[in-house]
């Protein structure tokens, strides 16, 4: 009886170390700690089973454990249950993920994704605490690792984007649902977006001219701007890509 009430307590402690209305909902099915109340002894107390009968009704697991998960088991079975869970959720996939869909993303964007995949990580802890009494150490985490890389990923960005802050594309969110009227503005502020990076890279090509008598002839002459004269290049085949679907429509 003593263990059930601790148990319980511990999970609505857990919960509060969040905000589940903002993040996450607790009401959400945790399979094996779900089991594993539903198979320990019967207890008599009637204050536990109101204290449970007010508990949501979760959905039942494929496959019912009699007993706790152990280390082993919450690592290869569950672990990996909860990364896809967490993965779902968020709707990310990382299989298509690349370096262009980060950089194409404003701070804005980039700090609430990381405040997302961030909460998720913590969520794994919080089950893993439930069950097992204590957060989980390194190689108990190991189930999260793709969404840990994902995470450090975003955090480069936005550090990348803080010390060198540069000139960025315009936020975008694209929708089937977009319409003219939204794709012509799109094309307007990467228009505007690269004739500021136009007469930046003019300016550089001028400043070198005089600085070194000659033009610019080698890569490693463009390295000063070299992220810029990248972005402009994106933006340019962008506004063809945007001008091609007006011409569609």
């Amino acid at each position: 009886m003593e263990i059930d009430i601790l148990n319980e307590l511990l999970s609505e402690s857990v919960a509060k170390l969040f905000n589940p209305r903002a993040v996450y909902n607790f009401k959400k099915p945790n399979p094996v700690y779900d089991n594993y109340q539903k198979n320990s002894n019967n207890t008599s107390s009637s204050s536990i089973s109101s204290m449970q009968s007010d508990q949501p009704k979760f959905e039942q697991p494929q496959q019912k454990l009699s007993n706790p998960p152990t280390i082993e088991q919450w690592v290869s079975v569950m672990g990996p249950q909860k990364l896809q869970e967490s993965l779902n959720k968020s709707n990310i996939d990382l299989n298509k993920l690349t370096k262009r869909d980060l950089e194409m993303m404003s701070m804005d964007q980039l700090q609430n994704e990381k405040k997302r995949v961030k909460n998720e990580l913590k969520f794994y802890d919080a089950n893993f605490q439930s069950i097992f009494n204590r957060f989980p150490l390194r190689n108990e985490k190991e189930p999260m690792r793709p969404l840990y890389i994902y995470y450090k990923k975003l955090k480069q960005q936005i550090d990348k984007i803080t010390q060198n802050p540069g000139i960025q594309i315009p936020a975008y969110k694209q929708s089937t649902n977009n319409t003219q009227g939204d794709i012509q503005k799109r094309i307007e502020d990467l228009k505007k977006t690269r004739a500021e990076l136009r007469e930046k890279l003019n300016n550089f090509q001028n400043e070198f001219t005089t600085t070194h008598n000659r033009r610019i002839r080698f890569h490693k002459d463009i390295a000063p701007v070299e992220k810029e004269y990248k972005l402009y290049k994106e933006i340019k085949n962008e506004i063809q890509k945007l001008e091609n679907i007006l011409l569609k429509k």
